[in-house]
This record gives C-alpha cells, sequence and structure tokens, in this order.
C-alpha cells in the first residue's frame, strides 16, 4: 500500500503538467481560430481547426467556427456535422440551428430544412418568413416520346405537382399525370386499295402521393401511394401501388432502403430498393447516385440498376448523367412517382439532364432519354428517343 500511495505522489506533478499543457493548448487553437474567424481566412480555418481535433478536447465553440467555415465555403454536409456537435452540447443553440436551415436548403433538402425550422424561435421564423404550413414547391413537367418504330405512334406525357409542408415535421408530394400513346396493330385497305395502319391508343391518368416524416435531423420514414386508370381497346383497369422506406443522411452518404408492392394492371408487384447518394465535396457541385432493384412480377425477377452522375459546369447550371441497365418491365422509379408499364418494356436507357437555375424561386430542367425497348407483339427491339421539360418553382 505504501508503494502505491509513493507512485501516485511521483506522478502528480506529470499529472498536472500533462493538464496544464492541454488547457494552454485549447486556449491557443481557440484563439487562432478567433483571429482566422474575425479576419474572414474560412479556408485557413478550416484546416487549423481540424489539425488539433484529435489530440485537444473538443468545444463548441471550435466546432461552431468550423462550420461556419464550411458553410462559407460551400461544403454543406460538413457544416451540417460541425453544427450537430453545437447542438449536440447546446440544443439551445438558435445560431446553430439557423445555419443548419440554410445547409440542408443549400442541398435541396426541403424536409431537413423544416424539421430545423422547426426549433427557431418566432422572431426568427418571421425573419426568413416560414410557418409551419405552407406550400415548398410548385412544378409542371412535360414530354414527348418518338418511337423508331412504324407501329408505335409518338407518346405524350404530363405531369403537375405540388409540395406542400403539413407542420415542421411533414412534408407531402402530390402529383397529377397524364400519358397516351397509339398502339397501331393490323393494316386496311381503302377502296383505291391502298394501305393504312390503325390501332387504340393507350391513355393513363394517375394520382402520386408521397408523404415524408422527419424524425431526427438524420433519419426520415417515407411513405407513398400511386393509384393509375388504364384505358386500352375497350378495356379499363385500375392499379394501386404504395411504398415505404427509410433514408438516413450522413455527412457525405444518404442512403435509402425502401420496398413498393401493389397490383398493376392485372399483375402482382413487389420491388425492393436499395440507393446511395454520395457528395463528396459536402454540395451539389458533384455527386453520385446508385440504385439497385429486385423487381418481382408476378413471380418473374428482374434485376434492375441505375447510376447516375451530377456537376456543376457554370453558376446556376448543373449536368447529370444517368444509365439504367436491366429489364424494366413495370419498374418503379423515384419513390414510385414514375411507373414505366408501356406497351413495350425497356431493355436498357440513358439520358442527360441539364438544370439551369433561372432565379433564387425558378429551376428548368431539360432531359434527353435514349431506350432500347422490344415490340411484345413481333419480339424486335427498336430504339426510342424522349425530350422532356419541367418547371419547378421554389415558393
Amino acid at each position: 500500500m505504501e508503494y502505491r500511495k509513493i507512485i501516485i505522489f511521483l506522478a502528480l506533478p506529470f499529472i498536472f503538467l500533462s493538464a496544464r499543457a492541454q488547457d494552454n493548448k485549447r486556449v491557443l487553437t481557440d484563439s487562432i481560430a478567433e483571429e482566422l474567424y474575425n479576419a474572414g481566412d474560412w479556408k485557413q480555418l478550416v484546416t487549423w481547426g481540424n489539425k488539433p481535433m484529435a489530440d485537444t478536447s473538443d468545444f463548441k465553440a471550435l466546432h461552431f467556427k468550423i462550420g461556419y467555415a464550411y458553410m462559407v465555403t460551400g461544403n454543406y454536409k460538413a457544416a451540417i456535422n460541425e453544427f450537430d456537435f453545437v447542438l449536440s452540447k447546446e440544443p439551445s443553440n438558435s445560431t446553430a440551428r439557423l445555419y443548419q436551415y440554410y445547409c440542408n436548403n443549400y442541398l435541396n433538402n426541403n424536409a431537413g430544412a423544416a424539421y430545423q425550422a422547426g426549433f427557431l424561435d418566432k422572431e426568427t421564423l418571421r425573419s426568413i418568413k416560414l410557418s409551419p404550413f405552407g406550400v415548398v414547391t410548385a412544378d409542371v413537367e412535360t414530354g414527348i416520346k418518338l418511337p423508331n418504330s412504324n407501329e408505335r405512334d409518338n407518346g405524350f406525357f404530363e405531369r403537375a405537382g405540388i409540395s406542400t409542408r403539413l407542420w415542421w415535421r411533414f412534408q407531402l408530394d402530390q402529383s397529377y399525370i397524364s400519358f397516351n400513346q397509339k398502339i397501331f396493330r393490323e393494316f386496311y385497305r381503302d377502296r383505291y386499295g391502298d394501305k393504312f395502319l390503325f390501332g387504340k391508343t393507350d391513355k393513363q391518368k394517375e394520382y402520386f402521393a408521397r408523404l415524408q416524416f422527419t424524425i431526427t435531423d438524420k433519419l426520415s420514414a417515407i411513405g407513398s401511394y400511386h393509384y393509375i386508370y388504364t384505358t386500352f381497346r375497350g378495356k379499363t383497369d385500375y392499379s394501386n401501388l404504395g411504398l415505404f422506406g427509410l433514408t438516413y443522411a450522413s455527412q457525405y452518404v444518404n442512403l435509402q432502403g425502401d420496398i413498393n408492392w401493389g397490383n398493376l394492371i392485372g399483375k402482382t408487384l413487389k420491388q425492393y430498393d436499395a440507393k446511395v447518394d454520395f457528395y463528396p465535396l459536402g454540395n451539389l457541385n458533384f455527386y453520385t447516385t446508385s440504385r439497385a432493384s429486385l423487381l418481382d412480377l408476378s413471380g418473374a425477377k428482374s434485376f434492375i440498376y441505375n447510376q447516375a452522375i451530377g456537376f456543376k459546369v457554370l453558376n446556376n447550371t448543373w449536368i447529370e448523367t444517368a444509365a439504367t441497365f436491366g429489364n424494366e418491365d413495370d419498374y418503379l422509379d423515384s419513390d414510385g412517382l414514375y411507373v414505366y408499364n408501356s406497351i413495350d418494356p425497356t431493355k436498357f436507357k440513358c439520358g442527360e439532364t441539364l438544370f439551369y437555375q433561372v432565379s433564387k424561386h425558378a429551376l428548368v430542367r431539360l432531359n434527353y432519354l435514349y431506350e432500347k425497348k422490344t415490340d411484345i407483339y413481333r419480339d424486335v427491339n427498336y430504339n426510342q428517343n424522349s425530350v422532356t421539360l419541367s418547371i419547378t418553382w421554389k415558393f
């Protein structure tokens, strides 16, 4: 016992000196960070602030300064991570909450922004003109499909959508969709002996609703419902599809897993999806989306893989390149919003999308899509080109 007391007594000066050195290092770190913060040297602040993190006590003032530096330099994902630390130590820090709101907005994460806004005081909400109920976005979309086949006429697609905030943690997206295309079947001859094609028009009217509930700042639950009314050759079909999924947002990666189920024109459908969004720069200047799906259509299974890469080319302009591989017969995309249930299944597609930010509120999207399709009646392949234009207004 006496030996232990002697060892402890001899170790006390070293413990004291070590703690003193740690405190001095912390003071030095905070002092330099304060100077860089006041000078607006954001890049140097990020570099300096991250160096001592591993061997000094974390403190919220330093994380706040680094978070602000990340936000100013455009790394919104990293900024969110730093402000998360601040809020874990001080949940009532309204400035960190406000910056979280802005960072989520810059990432087009409207639901995440609303979640953070729910913690702000009334004066701050009035200053940013935000309330728990309101319209988030409204958009219109129109497109034409041009098949390279003598037995398929052009297809026309229209969609009108609106997104509303139903209190701080709920967001409801709704769309009304129309599609029609004439499908030729047989030839007939007029009295002069000339031969003409005739057929029936494939028409669809659709309603789609998607509800997102933000459980925490990282975790969300999503559910959607899609109703489809189809008429073709005198026959009417009613299809009902549902989806449930979970999303998780980390510093540079967003994850989503979901299941789709229901009936689609007389077929039972189940689709399992896993999606990964990657933001290596912490913003929308460069990003990738990878999505794998297992589709079970009345017992017939298909594996479908989609890969997209997007990047910013000019101040207000982005380009996204995407390709989808696999048999997309009755394939569901975008949380069940788009249903690929045309007469002829798509075997492969790829395309380019141009995004142009017209103003603070208006975004224009122009998409070109190439599809390799199979005529189910003649068992031959043909190509199809599509052009779609959409305008989104953010309130």
